[in-house]
């Protein structure tokens, strides 16, 4: 059954409220990356890097995330997707252009890696 994942989903929620602007970075067929910091001009703070993806939906560009865990219509849809004990379910509120966008990521794992990177 996928799940959505407390320990991984906590490293996440200590994301919120710590960086204003997010941004996608990479954006294949199994990873996806975001990095965020309060003005990307020209560094970013942290990346979080999701791997083995089997879907997601996210703005390309997106504002004060609130990571948290997914909802049952959430995880059912999920399972739906992909019927496999080794993804997870990672998803998030955030500020957008198109307001109505979900912001929700299936995959096997996500990491999160600090530290100012200069663009």
């Amino acid at each position: 059954m996928v799940t959505g994942d407390d320990r991984r989903m906590r490293e996440l929620t200590y994301l919120n409220g710590r960086w204003w602007d997010w941004q996608v970075d990479q954006w294949d067929t199994s990873v996806l990356r975001l990095r965020a910091d309060n003005d990307l001009t020209y560094h970013h703070s942290v990346e979080v890097t999701f791997t083995e993806v089997v879907w997601a939906s996210s703005a390309d560009l997106f504002h004060h995330p609130v990571f948290r865990a997914p909802t049952p219509a959430e995880l059912a849809f999920a399972q739906q997707v992909v019927n496999d004990d080794g993804y997870r379910v990672f998803t998030w509120d955030a500020e957008t252009a198109a307001a109505t966008v979900p912001m929700m990521v299936i995959a096997q794992s996500v990491r999160v890696t600090e530290g100012i990177v200069r663009h």
